[in-house]
Order: C-alpha cells, then sequence, then structure tokens
C-alpha cells in the first residue's frame, strides 16, 4: 500500500467517525427541541455517514469502484446538497 492510499483511509476514518458524532449529537438535539432544521441537517449528516461508510467499505475492501460506485457516491452528495439547502432555508 502506498502513502496516498494509507492518507485516503485515514481521512476517511476520521471523517467517518466525526460524521457519525455530529449525527448523534444533532439526533439527540432534534428530540429534546423538535426543530425542523436540525431533522434536516440530520438528514444530511445521515446520508454523509453512510457515503463515508460505503466509500470505507470500498478502501479496505480494496475493490475497484465502477461507474455504479461513482455514480451512488455522488447521488448521495447531491442529496447532502439538497438537505443542506432546504435546513438553511427553512423558516
Amino acid at each position: 500500500m502506498d502513502y496516498v492510499s494509507l492518507v485516503n483511509i485515514g481521512i476517511v476514518g476520521i471523517t467517518t467517525v466525526f460524521s457519525l458524532g455530529l449525527l448523534m449529537i444533532s439526533l439527540i438535539s432534534y428530540h429534546k427541541s423538535k426543530n425542523k432544521k436540525i431533522f434536516f441537517v440530520s438528514l444530511l449528516l445521515l446520508l454523509f455517514s453512510l457515503k463515508n461508510l460505503l466509500l470505507s467499505f470500498f478502501l479496505f475492501t480494496e475493490q475497484i469502484p465502477n461507474n455504479f460506485t461513482i455514480l451512488a457516491l455522488e447521488f448521495f452528495d447531491l442529496l447532502i446538497l439538497v438537505f443542506l439547502f432546504i435546513a438553511v432555508l427553512t423558516k
């Protein structure tokens, strides 16, 4: 394994753990406040965590991602941006 692969695995691992932690915090906050913005942020963090878990799976199994995998990851990015847009603009 080369240096770039190790850095990728490290960054994806840190990002995954951080996003899962933020997801737990936002779910607790939503449970207490029932605020719509926090709900959308929770959905955003859930999608981001799922995307990173999928990416981690492919990095650790050393499978070469095909076009479907890239499309699925880009779809998650699009959903994340849509939920972020909704969270910012809702009253």
